[in-house]
């Protein structure tokens, strides 16, 4: 009896790990090692997420939506108003803020440079309490610049989810000065981890991912 339990404990699937399998099985994790994909800032990745695709199909569109609201709702209870990041995040932070009940604002990185020129679209009341919905955490810069508008705006931010957190140091450290913790529904490890296992990745390519995690910016030099 006691040694049955123990083998249904662990075949349990982390969050972390459904998702990824979710991510890998639509195809929006993408491993390009000889053709790598360019990023906003420059770098140069040979992994690149996707995760848009997941809007396209109802199954997992539900399970996005469910989960990244019962952990929100567990993280941080006294939110008031959900936040998505323009333009990734808006249908995520959508479904969340629906799912929840609560009221919906989405802010770009920078105001916009025509119309009434708005930073932050939607009604924000000072004093509220705000949760960020992002796509992904990378560099952490987007993070930043909707964390400082919200404050601006008299507001709290209580933190950022996310539903892939690439495990960078330099996103770590953005959200760690801003005092903003972060919560993410799958991380790189165990996108890698998961990827591995079940035959998406070949190992040549896992190291090559690898070695341009521990440093990006020096794995792109060699590479341009």
């Amino acid at each position: 009896m006691c040694a049955d339990w123990l083998t249904k404990m662990k075949t349990v699937k982390t969050l972390e790990r459904l998702m990824a399998e979710r991510l890998l099985a639509l195809k929006a994790i993408k491993f390009q090692p000889t053709s790598p994909f360019l990023w906003g800032n420059g770098w140069e990745s040979p992994i690149y997420c996707d995760d848009r695709k997941i809007l396209s199909y109802p199954k997992e569109r539900d399970f996005l939506k469910l989960e990244m609201s019962r952990v929100l709702a567990e993280t941080f209870p006294s939110v008031d108003v959900i936040a998505g990041i323009a333009t990734n995040a808006i249908a995520a932070g959508v479904l969340v803020a629906h799912q929840l009940s609560l009221p919906f604002i989405y802010a770009y990185p920078f105001p916009k440079d025509h119309g009434l020129e708005n930073q932050i679209e939607g009604d924000l009341r000072p004093h509220q309490n705000v949760v960020i919905i992002e796509n992904q955490v990378a560099i952490g810069d987007n993070c930043q610049k909707v964390i400082e508008a919200i404050r601006n705006n008299g507001c709290n931010v209580l933190g950022v989810v996310t539903l892939m957190d690439y495990e960078l140091e330099l996103g770590h450290q953005v959200l760690a000065d801003a005092n903003v913790p972060l919560v993410p529904l799958t991380n790189f490890s165990t996108l890698m981890d998961t990827a591995k296992e079940l035959g998406y990745i070949s190992l040549d390519t896992a190291k090559i991912v690898n070695t341009w995690h521990k440093d990006p910016d020096k794995w792109t030099k060699k590479h341009v």
